[in-house]
């Protein structure tokens, strides 16, 4: 599985491909809306690791009691 990090960095790639010269206007569209496409992603998956840190520290600590 991509984690964050990676998406990110994938997310800068495909922007700087997005950016060179001589391409396009429909592949450069195109690779910036896969740009766009992992920084979403990535903002989901580190929402779901919030999320999943929550449930877990909440199941810990009705144990605890």
């Amino acid at each position: 599985m991509l984690t964050v990090a990676q998406c990110q960095e994938l997310a800068i790639e495909y922007k700087t491909l997005s950016q060179v010269p001589d391409i396009s206007k429909d592949r450069a569209g195109l690779l910036k809306n896969i740009a766009r496409s992992f920084v979403g992603l990535a903002s989901q998956l580190d929402r779901l690791a919030a999320d999943m840190r929550d449930e877990k520290n909440k199941a810990a600590g009705a144990v605890r009691i």
